[in-house]
């Protein structure tokens, strides 16, 4: 925002008189700051475009405006929220799931269930170093102690590293991550799984980014995720969604909430950290799935070519450093003394670090982004 609209609007506030031209005026900067998304060269960060059929079913929520915990209430939105979790359950190969506002609660979710359902007395959590903040954030909300295990060059979880941690010591849990922030790398899913079986110990999968593979048949890089305790996802990411829209997945049924009196409730809830909730989590899911799966596999798999073919172009037009992920995030180091901070202050690309040294990151999250926009943004300091 403009500082002459920072300006409007403080003495507005400090006023009380805001009349229609003003909102118009500000309703008009929002609209085009959230513009900067429809930016071919935009990918800088994990915000996509979002199209009409899911905006459709973000204001269709907020017409309806149920809330789940009284689902008796609401038979209808009740039916299709466990339509679109059945097929996500069959997708991921997870007996359970629920939506939820986003992995960073998921991921706490998780990790409170492991806590409170784990088979031994441990307090640790392994993870990568390149492991999602809300990973250690939520060990420091339930009093367990994150442990980071080294990445290898390709911003890998270490499994040779993280056996030695467990045989050290033991475990509560091993977070494995389907496609890090940092580089969209993907932690060799069934290793970590198996040594979390030998270990006797909860394996969550956090494919917040990545999990969108899995509409991919072609795609292995998920493979083994069926196996895991828990599973997050969120289509808010890599499937063009509006937030909040996540969820998570795992093998055990969650109990009810039990000595607790909730006298206005007809059922006791769930053991999930949302509380009311309704169709804002996934309506807009459901309308994109409902009007054409098929075009939300093929935006998907277009992003992917666009991360492809800009990584091609890298490879045979520089001689920089990158670093080549799966999940349509492709990282670079330049050549000394280039500087690209004119970019990212653009929103074109961003900083990132693997494997503690400093790299510049695309993230083909938008199905604007061109491959083509964001060399020809980069060309000029080749």
């Amino acid at each position: 925002m403009s500082q002459k609209l920072t300006n409007l609007l403080d003495s507005l506030l400090k006023s009380n008189d805001f009349k229609q031209e003003h909102s118009a005026e500000l309703i008009d900067a929002l609209i085009t700051e959230g513009s900067v998304h429809n930016n071919p060269a935009w990918a800088s960060h994990m915000t996509p475009t979002i199209k009409q059929p899911a905006l459709l079913g973000q204001l269709l929520a907020g017409i309806h405006n149920g809330n789940l915990l009284s689902s008796e209430l609401y038979p209808q939105l009740e039916s299709i929220e466990k339509q679109l979790l059945d097929w996500f359950c069959q997708l991921f190969g997870q007996p359970h799931a629920h939506f939820i506002h986003g992995s960073s609660y998921a991921n706490l979710e998780a990790l409170w269930h492991a806590r409170d359902r784990g088979e031994n007395l441990s307090s640790i959590v392994y993870g990568s170093n390149a492991v999602h903040y809300s990973i250690i954030k939520a060990c420091q909300i339930l009093g367990l102690e994150f442990r980071s295990i080294s990445t290898n060059e390709q911003g890998q979880i270490d499994t040779g590293k993280l056996r030695q941690a467990c045989e050290k010591q033991t475990p509560i849990a091993i977070v494995a991550t389907a496609g890090t922030t940092s580089s969209g790398a993907i932690d060799p899913i069934t290793a970590c799984i198996a040594i979390a079986k030998e270990f006797n110990c909860w394996c969550h999968i956090d494919a917040a980014w990545g999990g969108a593979l899995a509409l991919l048949a072609e795609q292995q890089a998920l493979a083994g995720i069926e196996q895991a305790d828990s599973v997050c996802f969120d289509p808010h990411k890599s499937l063009g969604q509006p937030r909040p829209c996540s969820i998570l997945l795992y093998q055990q049924p969650l109990a009810l909430m039990t000595g607790i009196d909730i006298d206005y409730l007809s059922q006791a809830p769930k053991q999930t950290l949302a509380g009311s909730y309704g169709g804002e989590l996934f309506l807009p899911l459901w309308l994109s799935l409902l009007s054409d799966r098929k075009i939300l596999i093929k935006q998907l798999k277009d992003r992917l070519e666009q991360a492809e073919k800009f990584y091609h172009a890298l490879c045979t037009q520089t001689d920089w450093q990158i670093f080549h992920s799966p999940s349509g995030i492709i990282c670079f180091k330049t050549s000394i003394n280039i500087d690209l901070s004119p970019l990212e202050a653009q929103g074109l690309l961003s900083r990132s670090k693997i494997n503690g040294e400093a790299v510049w990151r695309v993230v083909f999250a938008s199905q604007s982004a061109t491959s083509e926009a964001v060399i020809a943004a980069i060309e000029p300091y080749f």
